[in-house]
């Protein structure tokens, strides 16, 4: 009897250690999965699913389970499904315990940025901002802040970024951590100190994710700063990042690591002059481009395409790819609009808060001293708050009626009231601006003055309204082919001028001429008889005139003078005093 129990004994031993090491096997399985989410999303995947295959309810533990329920939500948002990750990770918010919480609540708001949710997105943040002042867990830290700073880079808020970097550097010497806090931050830094601070700063946190085997993110910066290299007219160096890591990138085969390096080889092969290679790259750009639009490899893939169908002249790809490449700048700077936006609502939804949290406070004080005065006295404070309430929104009336006044004012002073673009006065102001950034960074500019030909036998034969249409249809039609980058001005009655940075005299004719056949195609059938629109091109730029916007415009205008001379619907382009150079 005493053999038959002390044989069931250590067979119950057995099972208990049994179970127990599963559990245990289990924990450690969901720590490598959450590493290798950030290192290889493909692994990551396939072996979530596995997990998921070989394990029950009853193996595993409570905080095991939010756990998994986390990482799930992580794969979901890898795969693109943003509404069941959602749901999946706002619940694990409400029942886990706070750190996978805190953790869930980051996740969402990932979740909410990618779906372009920016005013979720940012209410979010707060919440994760009140989080991070109590937190001392490095790892918790990261994974909290993380999503702030990715965020605040796109609103261009960098001392913020800094100050939230600085502190995590503070709180861990684990030096994978620092690693991608650093990463996370590389993109402020380039913004906000001189090209050559930032470039050693980059040169050490790259040593040191490639000494903590940090692939992903290594990859992720090297990305990142072959696009300021080109940005310095730095295309050897950005090309020799790109020979040196590419067989990585392919490893990884994540979309937009390979779209990123692709687009940016491509337009410092573009920058050499070598064309065929830079195209082929571009269109393997375009095969992997990712949605986010304002991923640099989208602006830089179309930018490269465009500029190559101006130099095979292959007007049909030319039009195509200048719309994808306009169409991508205008979302962008929509989308950046409504993160501004967002970010101040949010914030100013936060201070409200506080300030109505503070408001019941001081509530509760004062009832608590109103309950020892006169009951007659209730009467008067309320006509108080009554007029107080009043005059609180006559004062705001008055205010939005101001700004509303100023904006107006504003935008009557700076554009021209029929075409909508800038007037003289604006068109001055921003091209100066526009000239001496040009100047810093050593580019080139260049400048088209266009006037109409016999603009004043319209409004003589047809009235002022055919001649106010016709000044509008040519705006309509000029914008169609200027980048957003570009100032357009209307400087006279029937004189027009566009400022082209990082523009050579010789594709600033090519943007000309496409403009006076645009013009040529106007349909006047409204009018009988029809008549013909056209106008005469003048071109200068820095190289033969200088930097200084009065000379670009005097060379301009002779230039167009002699395009007038020459029979006017023409471009026209000086070359250089020995002849040298012809436009």
């Amino acid at each position: 009897m005493t053999l038959a129990k002390a044989i069931l004994s250590a067979l119950f031993s057995l099972v208990v250690l049994s179970v127990q090491a599963n559990v245990n096997s289990i924990s450690e399985q969901l720590r490598e999965l959450d590493e290798l989410r950030l290192k290889n999303r493909t692994e990551f995947t396939d072996r979530l699913a596995s997990l998921k295959a070989s394990t029950n309810d009853q193996q595993i533990s409570e905080h095991d389970k939010h756990k998994l329920s986390l990482l799930s939500a992580w794969d979901l948002v890898i795969k693109g499904d943003f509404n069941q990750a959602l749901q999946l990770a706002e619940g694990i918010e409400q029942r886990a315990d706070r750190q996978l919480a805190i953790r869930a609540s980051s996740l969402i708001v990932n979740i909410h940025t990618l779906s372009f949710k920016y005013i979720d997105a940012f209410a979010g943040v707060e919440k994760l901002l009140s989080y991070a002042v109590s937190i001392n867990d490095e790892h918790l830290y990261y994974q909290t802040i993380g999503q702030v700073i990715l965020l605040y880079s796109k609103i261009e808020r960098y001392e913020q970024i800094q100050q939230l970097i600085s502190h995590g550097l503070k709180i861990t010497r684990d030096t994978t951590l620092r690693c991608r806090l650093q990463a996370l931050g590389l993109q402020s830094l380039y913004h906000s100190v001189p090209f050559n601070e930032y470039q050693q700063t980059f040169n050490e946190i790259s040593e040191l994710c490639e000494a903590t085997t940090e692939a992903m993110f290594n990859l992720l910066i090297i990305r990142n700063h072959m696009f300021y290299l080109l940005e310095q007219q730095q295309a050897a160096a950005a090309l020799a990042f790109y020979q040196q890591y590419y067989s990585q990138v392919e490893q990884i085969n994540y979309p937009i690591l390979t779209a990123g390096f692709n687009a940016a080889a491509a337009e410092a092969l573009l920058q050499q002059g070598e064309l065929a290679a830079a195209s082929e790259l571009a269109q393997r750009a375009e095969q992997s481009l990712p949605g986010d639009r304002n991923d640099p490899a989208v602006l830089s893939t179309y930018r490269v395409l465009t500029l190559l169908a101006q130099a095979e002249r292959n007007f049909d790809n030319l039009l195509r790819y200048s719309e994808k490449r306009r169409d991508t700048e205008l979302a962008i700077a929509r989308e950046k609009a409504s993160q501004q936006l967002a970010y101040q609502l949010a914030s100013g939804e936060a201070r409200l808060k506080e300030q109505r949290i503070q408001l019941l406070d001081k509530d509760n004080e004062l009832l608590t001293l109103e309950r020892n005065l006169y009951q007659q006295q209730a009467e008067n404070r309320y006509l108080m708050l009554l007029l107080i309430g009043s005059l609180s929104l006559i004062l705001g009336l008055l205010t939005y009626r101001g700004l509303t006044r100023s904006k107006r004012y504003r935008k009557m002073a700076e554009f021209d009231q029929l075409t909508g673009i800038s007037n003289r006065y604006h068109f001055t102001e921003q091209a100066q601006r526009e000239i001496a950034h040009c100047i810093r960074a050593q580019r080139p500019v260049a400048l088209i003055l266009f006037d109409l030909d016999h603009f004043k036998q319209i409004n003589d034969r047809f009235g002022h309204a055919a001649g106010d249409w016709t000044l509008q249809q040519v705006v309509l039609s000029c914008r169609n082919f200027i980048r957003h980058s570009d100032i357009f001005g209307r400087i006279g009655g029937e004189e027009f001028v566009i400022l082209l940075t990082d523009c050579t005299a010789e594709q600033a004719v090519m943007l000309a001429d496409i403009c006076r056949t645009a013009l040529a195609d106007i349909d006047t059938s409204g009018y009988q008889p029809k008549f013909k629109v056209t106008a005469s091109f003048g071109i200068s730029d820095s190289q033969q005139a200088g930097y200084d916007l009065s000379a670009l415009l005097a060379a301009a205008d002779a230039a167009m003078y002699q395009a007038k001379q020459q029979g006017r619907n023409q471009v026209y382009c000086p070359a250089t005093a020995d002849g040298a150079r012809a436009c």
